[in-house]
């Protein structure tokens, strides 16, 4: 059967965490090249994963590496750019989360991909792939908790910037579009899209990391039609240990996680009519004592789509409208009032 090449755009820590071995393990895929700007960090991924081209320059690593989907898990700022660039190749690309630094480049994005409606695009949300979340859907989608009314998600950690990468706005490096990505696009999928938001942030360790001019405390409500509501509350101001979990209420009971992708793989709880029961096939399979490859079920789906011509799940429709969601909340930051969110 024909397989999906990779260009691998990118040599960092998600890389080498989790990206690189979804590619290599994914039936019917192969990474066919690796592009990474600096010397040396596309060579040692490429030695661990048996890469046989590398690259130093993104135009000849398309026209040159024989693949024909990129995968792109560079710096936030550039994402937009790179994803352009493969579509004017005739690539296909998966993009790491964010799509970009704010909804005006994800809307040219979007309209740029629609001249090559051939080609296949997405970004990243693993968390829509995984047990928990396609329990909870299913649960809610056959109104076992009732009518959707409410909920709420603490990421709680301290810093992590493994690359040592300046915490700078310019780069898009804030956690509303890091962390928060993955929150308000899961809140997108369950609730739909938000009409306002409401937001306050802060930097309480403005010397914690250094450069550093970016929120490390923010907390958002949406709030969708029908008065239903979610809350997010993003916290690296506290260094307290990590605490990852979430909850969705309705007018019949309630659904826990806690303890949520990819630092935990608990079971989710359903709590109604007065009990509380782990909810089955809610755990992500992995090997006994180690967690799941997050990714490999999301890099599948879209190697699938790729050579079935289907629709990834993760749509870029789906990340552009994420992008708006953030764009409410840093207005609304600001201004300390809430903000209408761009249909």
């Amino acid at each position: 059967m024909k397989k999906v090449k990779w260009l691998l755009a990118g040599a960092g820590d998600i890389v080498k965490s989790r990206v690189a071995a979804a590619l290599a393990d994914a039936e019917h895929s192969e990474i066919a090249a690796i592009f990474a700007p600096t010397v040396g960090k596309a060579e040692s991924v490429a030695e661990a994963y048996h890469i046989p081209r590398v690259y130093h320059d993104y135009r000849q690593a398309l026209a040159e590496s024989g693949a024909d989907s990129v995968y792109i898990a560079a710096p936030h700022h550039v994402h937009v750019e790179l994803a352009k660039q493969a579509l004017d190749a005739g690539l296909h690309f998966l993009c790491e989360k964010p799509l970009g630094i704010d909804g005006a480049e994800c809307l040219q994005l979007l309209e740029h991909a629609k001249k090559h409606p051939r080609l296949k695009t997405s970004c990243s949300n693993y968390r829509l792939f995984t047990r928990q979340f396609l329990a909870t859907k299913q649960l809610i989608d056959k109104g076992g908790i009732g009518d959707l009314v409410c909920g709420w998600a603490h990421d709680e950690e301290p810093w992590y910037n493994p690359g040592n990468a300046p915490l700078l706005r310019k780069f898009g490096r804030s956690p509303i579009l890091g962390f928060g990505f993955y929150l308000m696009n899961m809140a997108q999928h369950l609730f739909g899209m938000p009409e306002s938001v409401y937001a306050v942030s802060a930097l309480f360790n403005p010397k914690a990391v250094e450069p550093c001019d970016i929120d490390d405390l923010t907390t958002v409500l949406l709030r969708f039609s029908g008065n239903r509501q979610f809350t997010i509350l993003l916290n690296q101001a506290s260094q307290a240990p990590l605490r990852h979990s979430y909850e969705f209420c309705g007018t019949a009971g309630r659904i826990l996680w806690p303890g949520c992708p990819p630092h935990f793989n608990l079971p989710v709880e359903y709590i109604a009519h007065g009990l509380s029961a782990e909810l089955p096939d809610s755990v992500t399979p992995a090997p006994e004592g180690e967690k799941p490859n997050w990714h490999l079920p999301m890099v599948q789906n879209f190697v699938d789509s790729v050579l079935d011509d289907g629709e990834p799940l993760c749509t870029l429709e789906s990340a552009v409208r994420t992008a708006l969601i953030t764009d409410a909340v840093f207005r609304s930051a600001e201004s300390g009032l809430p903000e209408k969110v761009t249909p």
